[in-house]
């Protein structure tokens, strides 16, 4: 049962020296042990918290971390775990869907952390803010750390965990591709106008949508609902969206908006068309529904911390749209 948007829970907010634990639900990250540590150690440097890894973060279990029920009881144990204040996903993959049927629901409603992580980790966020109404947070997981400083990602996540900071996301002056790949875009931009307000909803589009029809699905009643993509083609996009459209989800939609779409620009043929112009076509037959691009969402970028089930608003009335959070995400 997917718990109503009014009823969301908050977590406590993060304090210096904080513990926070890091979890690996997806990929297997044991062929990369000496960067996690050293993202580890950025991490608790850059947000002032101690880390430490889960029993079997490092674990293999062919291309997972860990069997299934290892996964799921390393996740259960942080959260039944008085000492730890947060959870930090580690990276994605493909197959934190496993866990889902694993998790106690009840224990973690009952001991509410802030989880983050972005990638395939959104079908875990996406799971527990249904389950149990506690607000995630999609933007941080734990690899980027040793890819980048994140000074953007840091400092939001320091406003919005720390602080019960709410207020509009200011965009990113130094917006870059992290890997120097092929991009065109260059800032924030309406596509279809308006503006719109409700909870967030959303994550990596292959993780999203495979929650559709299972217990994990999001509400996306009045949501603003947010996507990024990973190596999809203009065309895996434009049959995505269109997909949603007949599932009703924009509709039921008060909002969309579309992050960094990595590798949707690449040499290929097709992929020299412009997002709006595939948006705007896919979305003829929905009235009111103001789109908009906001690529600090994503892979291989610096992402804003986008607490999932928190109220936003978007105003996409002009050509420079603007995402603001409403209140507090955490308790302070």
């Amino acid at each position: 049962m997917t718990i109503p948007s009014d009823k969301h829970l908050l977590a406590p907010a993060l304090r210096p020296g904080d513990l926070v634990r890091a979890v690996s639900p997806s990929s297997t990250i044991a062929g990369m042990e000496a960067e996690m540590r050293s993202a580890a150690q950025a991490f608790g440097e850059r947000l002032d918290v101690r880390v430490e890894f889960a029993e079997h973060a490092f674990a293999t279990h062919h291309y997972s971390a860990g069997t299934p029920a290892e996964r799921a009881d390393d996740f259960m144990a942080a959260f039944a775990d008085p000492d730890v204040a947060a959870v930090v996903l580690s990276m994605g993959g493909a197959t934190a869907i496993d866990v889902l049927d694993l998790l106690d629901y009840d224990t973690i409603a009952a001991n509410p952390k802030i989880l983050t992580g972005i990638s395939d980790s959104t079908t875990v966020l996406q799971a527990v803010t249904a389950r149990t109404g506690l607000v995630t947070f999609h933007g941080i997981e734990l690899y980027d750390y040793s890819l980048d400083p994140m000074p953007y990602t840091t400092a939001n996540a320091l406003n919005v965990w720390r602080d019960g900071w709410h207020g509009p996301w200011p965009e990113n002056p130094a917006w870059r591709e992290l890997n120097g790949e092929t991009t065109t875009y260059t800032h924030r931009r309406t596509i279809r106008g308006g503006t719109a307000t409700g909870p967030l909803a959303g994550g990596n589009s292959e993780a999203v949508t495979q929650l559709i029809g299972t217990p994990y699905e999001p509400d996306v009643d009045g949501a603003i609902l947010v996507l990024e993509t990973y190596r999809l083609h203009k065309r895996h996009i434009h049959a995505l969206l269109v997909s949603l459209r007949q599932r009703g989800w924009f509709h039921r939609a008060s909002g969309l908006v579309l992050g960094y779409l990595l590798g949707s620009e690449a040499d290929r043929p097709g992929d020299d068309r412009d997002l709006a112009d595939l948006v705007t076509e896919v979305t003829a037959g929905v009235p009111d529904l103001p789109v908009a691009q906001i690529a600090e969402i994503g892979h291989q970028v610096e992402n804003l911390v986008l607490p999932l089930g928190a109220t936003a608003h978007l105003d996409a009335a002009g050509p420079v749209p603007g995402l603001t959070l409403t209140g507090p995400a955490v308790q302070v």
